[in-house]
This record gives structure tokens, C-alpha cells and sequence, in this order.
């Protein structure tokens, strides 16, 4: 084996070695303060379980085993709202993106490119932009803290982004395989539904990704929005790290359970980012 290539490997590997312990660290940190006690904290640092400090099950048994704990209610809503609205967002986005990639418009000086890129820049303002005119209008719907107006915010939200990850996508497949299936008796809806939409579930799987990620690390819009019934997981992280005594072993805790849904997702959809976007034929 030639000695360049191997001196090259282990250069990689080192770095790739270095680069885990970076990112890995933050996560070690917030396990371990999950299990410690106030003073373990405070008096630290303390790394080693067992080794630097006693691990107690203090934060757990506050976070299920209280029963003035609100930890489940934020956790269902953070669930809801980001799945729903990911959902909703997808598959209005799926027929406006093949609209946008099948069809052409033209709207006085405006054509297809610019009809995308005006959605587009919707994504691209700031939600803070326009949380005065939501929080005038959900008030005379009287729809502020309640699932249904988070639910249509996060959806509003993530729609440009959808459509623009799935026009891009549509516009990688041939058109002839929707014509080679019209020959043989497909209609339009039929094309859309069985042909074109399941060879860009890549496109699909990733918007609908990046809508959860964003519905679900959302704070600006929650914080403006929600008072008691539909407040998130975000707002009730900055509830407890506010106080003049944060317990930042349960905010740990709580911390780690908030990743675990984000990872979900990823391992659930990675499957389908992973397709390649012409190797799935077309379903039947």
C-alpha cells in the first residue's frame, strides 16, 4: 500500500476523530448534568460518572413523576404542531411545485422564475417581520394560543421552502416518463400520483425535514403566539433557564428529550434522501 495514502487515512481519521469529540462534547455535557445534583454542578466541573460525582435520578423523577410537571403537554404540542404543519406544507407544496415545474404562467411581466422566487422570498423574511400583523390578525380570529393557529402559522411558515425544494426536484425528472405512462393509459392525476411524486421522494423526505427541524426549533413564533395551552418546548426551556435559580439538571433532561424526536425523523425519512432520484421506477 502506497505510504502517501495511508499517512493520508490517518491524517483523516484524526481529524474526523477530533472533529467527534467537538460535536459529541456538547451532548456528553447535557447527559451527564441530567443525572447530577446542585451541587455537583456549582462545584464542578465534574465529567466522570461515578468517578467525580454520585449520578442521581433527581431531574428524571421531577420530569414524569411530578404531577404538576408540564413537560408532557409542551412535549405534544412541540410533536404536533411540527409534524402536522411538515405534513400540510409537503403535500401542498408537491402539486404547487409540479404546477410551477410542469406548467408555464405568466402574470403580467412575471413568469415561472419569478413566481419562484417571489415565493421563495416569503421563506426569506424574517418571521419577526410580520409577528405584529399574525398577532393583530390570530387575535380577531381568536385563534392565539390555540393548536389550530400554530399548526396553520408553522404551515404558512414552511410552504415557500417546500415548494422551492420540491419545483427543483420535479424539474430533474424527464417529462417522457410521464409521457411514455400517458401512452399506456395513465391520467394526469395518475402521473402526478404514481409516477412523479414517488421519484422525487428525495425531494419530499428533505423538505419535509427541514419543515419539522424549523416548526420544532421555532421560538420567535411560539413566544408571540402562545400563552399557556400551546406553548412549545422552546418556550418552556427559556421559562426554566429565566429564573434567578435555573435547575439545570432538569433543563438537561428536558434538553435530551428534545432531540430525540428531530433524530427520529432523520433516521425515518434518511432511507428515502438516500434513493437515488431515477432508481425507483414508478408504482403501480
Amino acid at each position: 500500500m502506497d505510504k502517501t495514502s495511508t499517512s493520508s487515512r490517518i491524517f483523516r481519521a484524526i481529524g474526523l476523530a477530533i472533529w467527534g469529540i467537538f460535536a459529541m462534547f456538547p451532548v456528553y455535557w447535557i447527559v451527564i448534568t441530567s443525572f447530577k445534583q446542585s451541587k455537583d454542578i456549582y462545584q464542578g466541573p465534574f465529567l466522570l460518572p461515578f468517578v467525580d460525582f454520585q449520578p442521581t435520578m433527581t431531574a428524571w423523577t421531577q420530569l414524569f413523576g411530578d404531577p404538576n410537571s408540564q413537560f408532557l403537554k409542551f412535549f405534544l404540542n412541540s410533536v404536533t404542531f411540527s409534524t402536522v404543519s411538515a405534513l400540510i406544507a409537503v403535500l401542498i407544496g408537491a402539486f404547487a411545485g409540479y404546477g410551477l415545474a410542469r406548467y408555464r404562467y405568466k402574470y403580467g411581466s412575471m413568469k415561472n422564475e419569478d413566481l419562484s422566487f417571489l415565493i421563495v422570498s416569503q421563506r426569506i423574511m424574517p418571521p419577526i417581520v410580520a409577528i405584529i400583523a399574525l398577532f393583530a390578525a390570530f387575535s380577531f380570529l381568536k385563534i392565539l394560543d390555540t393548536k389550530f393557529g400554530m399548526i396553520l402559522v408553522y404551515t404558512w411558515f414552511n410552504l415557500p421552502l417546500t415548494v422551492y425544494v420540491i419545483t427543483d426536484f420535479i424539474n430533474r425528472i424527464p417529462r417522457d416518463i410521464e409521457y411514455a405512462k400517458a401512452i399506456d393509459g395513465y391520467g394526469k392525476v395518475d402521473q402526478i400520483l404514481k409516477v412523479s411524486l414517488p421519484l422525487a421522494m428525495p425531494g419530499l423526505a428533505a423538505a419535509y425535514l427541514l419543515s419539522f427541524f424549523f416548526s420544532w426549533n421555532d421560538f420567535i413564533l411560539a413566544l408571540m403566539l402562545t400563552f399557556r395551552r400551546a406553548s412549545t418546548l422552546p418556550i418552556m426551556i427559556m421559562n426554566l433557564s429565566a429564573t434567578n435559580n435555573p435547575q439545570w439538571w432538569f433543563i438537561s433532561a428536558i434538553s435530551i428529550l428534545s432531540i430525540l424526536p428531530p433524530m427520529v425523523a432523520t433516521i425515518l425519512l434518511n432511507r428515502y434522501i438516500d434513493r437515488q432520484l431515477l432508481s425507483g421506477g414508478t408504482r403501480q
